[in-house]
C-alpha cells in the first residue's frame, strides 16, 4: 500500500479543526480535532438510541460542532475513515468470483450501496454541506492511526486486525514520530474478524455486537474442537493465514458458513436456545485458535520491526482476553490499545492521519482518557430531577458526596454513576457507569439482574493505578491500562477479595485509574479507605439492547426501570421513589430526549 507523504497546503487559521467521520458499517461516529488534539467525539448511537447505529452520524457531527462553538465552514478538513469506491470494487469482485451463489444477497445489498455507501462525497457536500478539503483515508490506515498516534511511543510496531476494510483485513506497520509505514498485509476473504464473527453467529449470537459474549463463554469450556477448526484454516509460522473457503459463505450468502461447516460442527444454536457444553467448548476452541494466530502475527511483527512496544487497532483489538496474553507470549514489553479500537475509533484515526501524516504536524498528543462526550450542569440535572419528582440530596462538598457513595457501595448498594463528560467508545470508564462492591460473589448476580444479561458474562473492574501490582499479574506494577481492553490474571491470594469480578479462568478485565481521572479516582480512593479494597465492579450504564446512556433523562429512565439502588448524578444523590422501578422499556426509546 502506497501512502503519499506530500504535505497538503493549509489555510492560515488561529485554530485548526479536522473532523473525522466513520459510517455505514457499524458504530458510526464523529470526532473533532482542535490543533491535533481530540477535542470532542461521540458515536451516533448515543443520540439515536439505536445500538451500533450505522447511519451517517449527522447528530454526532452536530454535537461536535456545537461543543466546539464553531460552524462547519470553520473546519479545515474532513477525514472519512475508508475509501468507499475501493470497497465497492471489492464487493463487485466477490460477486463475480462467487456467482451465481451470490446473486440474491448482491441484489438485496446493491440498492443501499448505490443510494448511500458509494455516495459518501455527495452526502458530505450536499446533505452535510461541507465545502472544504475531504480526504478518504483507507480503512486500515485509519485503524493504524488510531492505534499509534494517541500512544505514548515515539516508535512502535503497529498491528491492525478486523473483519475487513476495502480489501485489507490485517495490517502490519511501523509507526515512527508522525509517520506510519506499511510492512505487510492480508486481504479479504481471509480475516480473523470474520472468522470470529462466523462462530459468533453459529453460536446463536449477533454479529458485530456479541463477539464479547463468545469471549466470556470461552472460559467455561474446553478447546475440544480446536483440531477440527484448524482444518479450516492454514496458519503459518509468520502469522500469515488462509481460510478454506469451502466452509465459509460470507462472500456469497446470508449466512456466514456453508453446509460443509455444519458437517463438521453440527447444527447452529438458535438465538434464545439453552447454551450447552458444546457451545462452551466451541467458544473455548475459537478463542484458543484466535489467540494462537494473534500471537504468531505479533511475534513476526516484533521480528520485522525490532520494536519493544506494540500498538493494536481494529475490532479484534477489543478481544481483551487475547490482549492480556501479549506479554506472556510475545517479546513486546509495552502495549497500547486505543479504547475505541473498532470502527467508531477509526473516525479519530482518520482525522489524526490527516493531521500528522498528510499535513506533517507534530507533536503528537497521548490519549489517556476518553471523556470526549457530552456533559450537563447541575442546573440541567436539577431540572430533570424536578420534572420526575424524584427524592434527592444535593452535596456542595465533593468529599461528603464521595464518602456517602463509598459507604453505600461498601453496604452492597448498586449505584448508577453519571458524572462529567461521557466516554467515547464501547467501554464505560467511570463517567457513565453502574458501580458495585467487587468483594461479594453474590454481587455479580445482583448486577446481572440490573443489566438483564446472561449469567456467564463477566464484569470488569476499576482499580487504583498505584495499587494494581498488588492485585493483578501484569508486567510492572505502575503500568497503565486505562481503557479496560486487557484481561489479566488476578493474584490467587486476592481472588476471594474480588469475587464479583474474577472470571472463571481467574482473570479480570481491568481498568487502571489514575489521579488524572478526577472524581472517579477519588471515589475509588474513598472506597479503599472504607473497605481496604482499591477496586470497584464497573459496567456500562445501560440495559441489554440499548446504548450507554447519554442524557440525564436516559440515566433516570434506566434507574427507574431497573433495581439500581441509588443514582449519583453530578452532585446529586437520588434515592429510589416508593413504588417505582421496572416499569419502563429502554428498548422502546429511539430518540434522545436531549435532542
Amino acid at each position: 500500500m502506497k501512502i503519499s507523504r506530500e504535505k497538503i497546503s493549509l489555510s492560515r487559521r488561529t485554530e485548526m479543526y479536522i473532523l473525522g467521520i466513520s459510517a455505514f458499517y457499524h458504530d458510526s461516529a464523529a470526532a473533532l480535532l482542535k490543533d491535533g488534539k481530540v477535542f470532542v467525539a461521540a458515536e451516533e448511537e448515543r443520540f439515536t438510541r439505536i445500538k451500533h447505529d450505522n447511519a451517517f452520524p449527522f447528530q454526532a457531527v452536530a454535537f461536535c460542532l456545537r461543543e466546539a462553538g464553531i460552524a462547519l465552514n470553520d473546519v479545515e478538513a474532513l477525514a472519512y475513515y475508508e475509501k468507499p469506491l475501493l470497497k465497492f470494487e471489492r464487493i463487485l469482485d466477490g460477486f463475480v468470483q462467487t456467482y451465481p451463489f451470490s446473486l440474491k444477497p448482491f441484489l438485496c445489498g446493491i440498492p443501499e450501496w448505490l443510494r448511500m455507501k458509494v455516495q459518501v462525497e455527495r452526502i458530505l457536500r450536499k446533505e452535510l454541506g461541507f465545502q472544504g478539503k475531504i480526504f478518504f483515508v483507507p480503512h486500515h490506515v485509519s485503524h493504524a492511526a488510531a492505534a499509534f498516534f494517541p500512544s505514548p511511543f515515539k516508535k512502535a510496531a503497529v498491528l491492525t486486525v478486523d473483519g475487513t476494510g476495502e480489501y485489507q483485513t490485517t495490517g502490519l506497520w511501523l509507526g515512527e514520530r508522525n509517520t506510519l509505514i506499511p510492512l505487510r498485509a492480508i486481504d479479504f476473504p481471509h480475516s480473523w474478524g470474520l472468522f470470529y464473527s462466523t462462530f459468533t453467529s453459529f453460536l446463536g449470537f449477533t454479529i458485530n455486537e456479541d463477539e464479547y459474549k463468545v469471549m466470556g463463554l470461552a472460559a467455561y469450556g474446553e478447546p475440544s474442537y480446536e483440531a477440527r477448526i484448524r482444518k479450516l484454516i492454514e496458519v503459518k509460522a509468520d502469522g500469515s493465514f488462509r481460510f478454506d473457503m469451502r466452509f465459509f459463505a460470507f462472500r456469497e450468502g446470508f449466512r456466514m458458513w456453508s453446509p460443509r461447516f455444519e458437517d463438521v460442527f453440527g447444527q447452529p444454536r438458535k438465538p434464545g436456545d439453552p447454551i450447552t457444553q458444546r457451545e462452551k467448548d466451541l467458544a473455548a476452541s475459537v478463542q484458543t485458535v484466535l489467540e494462537d494466530g494473534y500471537g504468531k502475527i505479533l511475534r513476526h511483527l516484533s521480528e520485522l520491526t525490532g520494536c519493544r512496544a506494540v500498538c493494536v487497532g481494529g475490532g479484534v483489538a477489543l478481544n481483551a482476553t487475547a490482549n492480556g496474553k501479549i506479554f506472556d507470549r510475545i517479546p513486546f514489553t509495552d502495549a497500547y490499545v486505543f479504547g475505541a479500537a473498532g470502527d467508531s475509533g477509526a473516525a479519530v484515526g482518520a482525522a489524526l492521519f490527516v493531521h500528522h501524516q498528510l499535513f506533517g504536524n507534530i507533536p503528537r498528543h497521548e490519549i489517556k482518557g476518553l471523556e470526549f462526550g457530552s456533559a450537563y450542569t447541575d442546573a440541567e440535572l436539577k431540572q430533570q430531577l424536578a420534572v420526575r419528582g424524584l427524592p434527592y440530596e444535593f452535596f456542595d462538598d465533593e468529599e461528603t458526596l464521595l464518602a456517602r457513595v463509598a459507604l453505600l457501595l461498601s453496604q452492597d448498594a448498586v449505584i448508577g454513576w453519571f458524572q462529567g463528560r461521557m466516554e467515547f467508545g464501547p467501554r464505560a470508564l467511570g463517567a457513565r457507569s453502574i458501580l458495585a462492591n467487587p468483594r461479594s460473589a453474590s454481587m455479580k448476580e445482583k448486577v446481572n439482574r440490573v443489566k438483564r444479561r446472561e449469567a456467564f458474562r463477566p464484569f470488569g473492574g476499576s482499580i487504583l493505578q498505584e495499587r494494581v501490582g498488588e492485585y493483578l499479574e501484569i508486567p510492572g506494577s505502575q503500568r497503565a491500562f486505562p481503557f479496560m481492553n486487557f484481561c489479566f490474571r488476578v493474584r490467587p491470594e486476592r481472588r476471594e477479595e474480588l469475587a464479583a469480578i474474577v472470571h472463571k479462568d481467574g482473570t479480570c478485565r481491568a481498568q487502571t485509574v489514575s489521579p488524572e481521572q478526577g472524581r472517579y479516582y477519588r471515589l475509588l480512593s474513598a472506597f479503599a479507605e472504607k473497605t481496604k479494597t482499591p477496586c470497584l465492579l464497573n459496567t456500562s450504564f445501560n440495559t441489554q439492547g440499548e446504548p450507554i446512556v447519554e442524557s440525564p433523562a436516559q440515566a433516570i429512565d434506566d434507574f427507574l426501570a431497573t433495581p439500581i439502588d441509588y443514582l449519583a448524578i453530578g452532585n446529586f444523590l437520588v434515592s429510589r421513589p416508593r413504588g417505582r422501578g421496572g416499569d419502563f422499556d429502554p428498548s422502546s426509546r429511539r430518540v434522545s430526549p436531549a435532542q
